[in-house]
């Protein structure tokens, strides 16, 4: 009852103050905005004034939770910020007696902030006492402005609707995109969401966003299949295949308003993003919000192959016979070669592999996070050389910044360039870079073994071979000597001689974060 009468109160001072003035006063219905890191609130009319901005908000919640908002929530432009002064239906700092959120989950707000000026179109909603926050709210356009290339732009429904070949194909999937309409002040949480149906389980996967709006992943695969991106508040379906490669455009205001209640109906059907690449029909198709009949006629063929009666008790077999596996792997007790047996008697190949693939990756996963709280020591296979070594190095660590260090136990330099670097790893923990170590026999085993307890990260002893060989393949002529790999797995730097930390910070933040 006291919350209705503050809200009466409210509007009835708000239009007074309105009929008083009466010289501007602009409405925004709906207004469009870029994304969001909350669904608990959303913006349902703006009305600006000389005197206030009145935003119209609907708070979402379990019925009966109380309706508290800080008071320290802004309208912020730019170095403007626009502080909330009233409120009605909603307690500030629980101030006042809250109302609840009814029975349906929704409450409609009212909150008086003082007046953006006219010659600012757009604000970002900040809740700084909980961190709730709407970016880029429209106050002069419907929808945000978001560049997108003219060649994605063209007649997309001439091209060839061709599709994946259905069935069984191992490998890594691979994404490359943009998130169009990006900003660095709007922090994005990624992850890709992708149900195994082998394992029984839904991986997912964080994505870094660089600071251009780029972001690459990777994902293990046993089929091409359907997956969820997310992005904040809002999702995209994507169809990947296996040991292909695509490239996203995705536009961000589009994709965060089809996820808000208010402006779902309006957005659920608009073109969200564009595709390059493996089964770019069915993703652009995908993401218009509609049925994708690419998808449907691979889903129709697709079926035809797995009822087959004879093909499908062979993966129900199958599948069996690798679920104890699974199980293990699934609690990081990993293959053994005793394992092999039980592999070689599935009838589908891609299904082994496809067990191994996942062993691997999550092997890797293990050692690396042990190897930033201690020493793990790597394996590689004694007759790999060449130019297979440095693949077989960094495979296992793909996606991530890799600083690979050649040293040796007798090296006083290499000893005392490695503490050194102590202060510089302990700086940049939140970062993904991993950590090699790489000498050869010259390091005595058990002198080697010894000094790794003193250093954290992945150890490998090479072959005479092949130390030999990878120091001539990338110019190491003496040591320390190190290769910075990127993210994307490509060489970026290489030094012969400890270069000193504020040159290896910088490399390795641009080999993270580029």
């Amino acid at each position: 009852m006291r919350g209705s009468l503050l809200s009466g109160l409210l509007v009835l001072l708000l239009g007074s103050s309105l009929q008083a003035q009466g010289i501007y006063k602009r409405i925004v219905e709906n207004p469009g905005f870029v994304t969001a890191n909350t669904s608990d609130i959303e913006l349902k009319k703006i009305v600006l004034t000389d005197e206030q901005t009145q935003v119209d908000a609907v708070f979402y919640g379990k019925p009966g939770t109380p309706a508290v908002i800080s008071s320290d929530t802004w309208l912020i432009a730019g170095k403007n910020r626009f502080r909330l002064r009233e409120a009605g239906n909603i307690s500030i700092d629980g101030r006042t007696e809250p109302d609840l959120i009814p029975e349906n989950g929704e409450l409609d707000v009212i909150l008086s902030f003082a007046p953006v000026p006219r010659g600012i179109h757009e604000v970002d909603f900040v809740e700084e006492g909980t961190g709730r926050t709407v970016y880029g709210v429209q106050l002069s356009r419907q929808e945000p402005y978001v560049y997108v290339p003219d060649f994605l732009k063209g007649n997309r429904q001439e091209e060839v609707r061709e599709i994946p070949e259905p069935g069984l194909s191992v490998g890594k999937a691979v994404m490359n995109g943009y998130i169009l309409g990006y900003d660095t002040r709007m922090p994005v949480r990624m992850r890709l969401a992708y149900h195994d149906a082998l394992f029984d389980k839904v991986w997912n996967q964080t994505i870094r966003v660089r600071q251009d709006g780029s972001f690459h992943l990777e994902t293990d695969m046993l089929q091409p299949d359907t997956v969820r991106l997310f992005i904040n508040e809002s999702s995209l379906r994507l169809f990947l295949v296996p040991g292909e490669e695509v490239t996203a455009y995705i536009d961000l205001p589009r994709l965060s308003m089809s996820s808000s209640r208010l402006l779902h109906k309006k957005y659920e059907k608009k073109q969200k993003a564009w595709f390059d690449g493996a089964a770019k029909i069915i993703n652009t198709e995908l993401a218009a919000g509609q049925r994708s009949p690419a998808l449907g006629v691979y889903h129709a063929v697709e079926r035809d192959v797995m009822e087959n009666e004879t093909v499908a008790a062979e993966l129900r077999k199958d599948a069996e016979i690798v679920k104890p596996l699974c199980e293990r792997i699934l609690r990081r007790s990993f293959l053994e070669s005793a394992d092999d047996k039980v592999l070689e008697a599935v009838t589908f190949e891609e299904i082994r592999d496809y067990v191994k693939l996942k062993n691997q990756t999550l092997q890797a996963e293990a050692t690396r996070s042990e190897s930033a709280r201690e020493a793990v020591i790597g394996e590689l296979d004694g007759s790999l050389a060449g130019a297979d070594i440095l693949p077989a190095l960094i495979e296992p660590y793909r996606g991530k910044a890799i600083l690979i260090d050649f040293w040796a136990t007798w090296c006083t330099p290499c000893r005392k360039s490695i503490k050194v670097m102590r202060p510089l790893r302990k700086m940049l923990a939140s970062k993904d870079i991993v950590y090699l170590y790489v000498t050869g026999p010259s390091s005595p085993e058990l002198v080697w073994k010894d000094a790794l307890e003193e250093m954290t990260g992945v150890h490998y002893r090479l072959t005479e071979v092949q130390w030999k060989s990878l120091c001539e393949s990338y110019g190491i002529t003496g040591i320390p000597g190190y290769l910075i790999i990127s993210h994307d797995g490509k060489l970026q730097d290489r030094y012969v001689g400890f270069p000193g930390i504020d040159i290896l910070q910088r490399d390795l933040l641009r080999a993270a974060e580029d």
